[in-house]
């Protein structure tokens, strides 16, 4: 309640504002007398004073002191009783509270100031109750709506007409859910970008109210916008954008968002727990799809039309995963927090940048499926052109680093987990490099085709008898030597590029290549060694 309003009273309305008249719009929450002059340590916001001055009545500094501690405090302002044990107030104290815009107010004498408190805290606590009753039954039409089944636009568009303003709701991501009236997509995507641009540019966290100036499609002045955060959980929240300028003294108004704000972190709660639960069975699917449980193009397409699959149509695997989330374990709170968040924002560019396509996950991986049409080298390039820019701003705007690992085309259905099992080979050769932020293609469909349609037992004996001890090996000094032939036969056995590729000094790659030249008995010299060693390291990779 307002300072001013609470001077309209009975008792009150024979005091005399006699300083800080610009401050009679300060909020009044609480009251209290002072007695003693150490009451500037137990000063409260809001809190309205009322004394006789007695224990400073000689003591003009000590009440320019109270004035000063009591604006800086925030405090509503300060009544005196004068004439009895202060005479005058004294100019210096009422030209300081001029500045500070903290009212004085001179208090009727006939008046007991036990019983000017006790007619403040009533008036404070019939309008305390008064809000109370307003917002209980704002609350329980605004809960009606969503129990009866109306939804968000309802409750939107009553708010609009409660507060005389355009409202709209945003999800955490800044896409509009509804607004009260509609409005254009054009606009939509101009309010998200100058929110964003706003709370990057003052580094505001999403739980603070923000005041926007914005400017519509149809009108060349602009006009102002109050952003109010709708808090649900750790990492699920919304926005309601109201289309005016709301003063913190408008009770009503604010009251109205509140329980509006309150009643629609519910309904978002309930929609994202329904999104949870149909992308843990979406999770499902596909992670039957790609350990090869279905063997019928008929049975995967009639399973798969809900999520977009098409019959006879092809499709390409990508594999994501988060470069550095060693120090989450499964299950922890950071590593869902981070798994959702990566997956939205990971939806949303790609809903930007790439039509056509499937996002699910498996563990710790992402897993895209991209619907191909007539691919080729253009086709490629495009789509590795997309996910570059995808990993730009996820680096850019969230400080993550992302990988991809991208198979070749499913001709059909079936294959879909050959392409998958591509993808992951490419993104676990990619690490085996240590390599972060990259996009690693499968470009050896043909020979590892080839190399499928021949028994695995034969593959593994192949792969031994090629590695000998370098093979299995769980011993450090071993892997890193497989590690090091790796690189070394990828880069074309090039010592200076295996060596930065590595991190270590030309040296030590010399010296592991001769020790793998002796374990294997092999010449590096020589290119059907080179060959077979290469060959050997392929089939390691899906054997």
């Amino acid at each position: 309640m307002e300072l001013n309003d609470i001077l309209q009273q009975s008792l009150l309305k024979d005091s005399t504002v006699v300083a800080g008249h610009q401050g009679l719009n300060r909020k009044v929450e609480s009251v209290n007398m002072m007695d003693a002059p150490d009451i500037m340590n137990y000063l409260k916001e809001n809190q309205l004073l009322f004394t006789t001055a007695y224990s400073i009545k000689n003591r003009p500094d000590i009440l320019l002191e109270l004035v000063r501690s009591m604006a800086k405090q925030g405090c509503a302002g300060l009544g005196l009783k004068t004439k009895r044990f202060i005479k005058v107030i004294p100019q210096a104290v009422i030209q300081l509270a001029n500045e500070m815009n903290l009212p004085i107010i001179e208090l009727p004498m006939h008046r007991s100031l036990g019983d000017l408190v006790n007619e403040t805290l009533k008036i404070i606590l019939e309008a305390r109750t008064e809000e109370l009753h307003y917002a209980l039954d704002i609350h329980r039409k605004f809960t009606d709506m969503i129990i009866s089944g109306k939804g968000l636009f309802e409750v939107i568009d009553r708010l609009s007409k409660l507060v005389h303003a355009k409202v709209m709701l945003l999800n955490h991501r800044l896409e509009t859910i509804t607004s009260s009236p509609k409005f254009d997509e054009v606009f939509c995507y101009q309010i998200a970008t100058h929110i964003n641009e706003e709370m990057k540019a003052r580094d505001l966290f999403f739980e603070e109210k923000l005041v926007l100036h914005v400017q519509f499609s149809q009108y060349k002045e602009k006009h102002s916008a109050t952003l109010f955060p709708v808090q649900t959980n750790t990492y699920q929240k919304g926005f309601m954008v109201v289309f005016k300028t709301i003063s913190p003294q408008d009770s009503t108004t604010n009251l109205a968002i509140e329980q509006a704000a309150n009643v629609v972190s519910f309904e978002l709660m309930k929609l994202h727990a329904l999104e949870q639960n149909s992308r843990r069975l979406k999770n499902e699917f596909f992670a039957d799809l790609l350990e090869g449980s279905y063997s019928s193009t008929e049975d995967i397409a009639n399973r798969g039309r809900h999520y977009g699959l098409k019959k006879n149509h092809q499709y390409m695997c990508i594999v994501c995963k988060m470069d550095d989330d060693n120090h989450f374990t499964s299950g922890d709170d950071p590593m869902v927090l981070y798994s959702d968040s990566i997956y939205e924002h990971l939806e949303t560019l790609l809903r930007y940048y790439q039509q056509d396509f499937i996002l699910f996950t498996k563990g710790d991986l992402f897993l895209i499926i991209v619907e191909v049409k007539g691919f080729g080298e253009a086709a490629e390039q495009k789509i590795t052109a997309n996910l570059q820019e995808i990993q730009r701003e996820f680096l850019d705007t969230f400080f993550i680093s992302l990988s991809f690992g991208v198979g070749n085309v499913a001709e059909q259905l079936v294959t879909i987990p050959m392409s998958y099992q591509e993808a992951l080979d490419a993104l676990r050769s990619g690490y085996r490099l240590k390599k972060k932020l990259f996009i690693q293609t499968c470009h050896t469909k043909e020979v590892t085709e080839l190399l499928r349609t021949i028994p695995s037992q034969k593959l593994k004996d192949f792969y031994l008898s090629s590695l000998k001890d370098l093979a299995y090996s769980t011993e450090r000094d071993k892997q890193e030597l497989l590690e090091t032939l790796s690189v070394y036969i990828e880069k074309n056995c090039q010592i200076s590029e295996t060596s930065k590729e590595l991190f270590i000094h030309r040296n030590t790659v010399i010296y592991r290549i001769k020790k793998c030249e002796s374990l294997l008995n092999v010449d590096l010299k020589d290119a059907s060694h080179i060959h077979k060693l290469r060959t050997a390291l392929l089939v390691g990779t899906f054997i």
